[in-house]
């Protein structure tokens, strides 16, 4: 009897988890073993390896808001290591999409981690599309500062001096000191970057 509270949380861990998954269709065992570890993303040999076409999987996976919220957030931040100069505009368009589609008033923890994870893949990702800084200003004065300094270190990795302006007037207002310094490592480094 000294384990029933164990077995009740475990059996209760078990039915949150499989009815987390709403409809989505059950993940491959190795897709799983790909997109589950917590300490580094896979590399992009390990996703071809688990997909036929890795960036039409992730972007189901990351566009599903029933899969699994790490495994949707590894997928994200995985979508930005098809994108280094994008020959192909699907995963730039699956990570804006991400970004565009989360309510600005929503401030709940899932939605918030999905849309870091998609700011910060899309800096990663370096598409080259202009339309990337546009895309990101607005965050600069999102109301968690975990959005605003994802948006300024993406901005920053960009590279695009267009970028310079708003993340000047923001630190200009910034009143949380960590916020503070990543918008200065930002501005610093956008001063090395020769242009739009």
């Amino acid at each position: 009897m000294r384990h029933a509270p164990a077995n009740i949380l475990l059996a209760l861990c078990t039915v949150f988890i499989s009815g987390a998954r709403g409809d989505l269709a059950p993940l491959d065992t190795p897709v799983l073993h790909a997109l589950t570890p917590i300490d580094v993303l896979p590399s992009k040999e390990d996703l071809f390896e688990v997909f036929v076409d890795p960036t039409t999987e992730l972007g189901k996976i990351a566009l599903d808001d029933s899969a699994d919220l790490g495994v949707q957030l590894r997928a994200i931040r995985s979508l930005s290591q098809f994108c280094v100069q994008c020959g192909s505009a699907a995963p730039r368009t699956t990570l804006a999409t991400v970004i565009q589609r989360i309510a600005p008033t929503d401030h709940s923890g899932p939605a918030t981690l999905r849309l870091r994870a998609g700011i910060e893949a899309l800096g990663a990702a370096k598409t080259g599309n202009p339309n990337d800084v546009t895309l990101l200003i607005p965050f600069l004065d999102h109301a968690s500062r975990d959005i605003r300094v994802a948006a300024a270190r993406a901005l920053r990795d960009i590279c695009d001096t267009r970028a310079i302006v708003p993340l000047r007037a923001r630190y200009q207002q910034e009143t949380v000191a960590q916020v503070k310094l990543v918008l200065s490592a930002a501005l610093r480094d956008l001063g090395n970057c020769s242009g739009p």
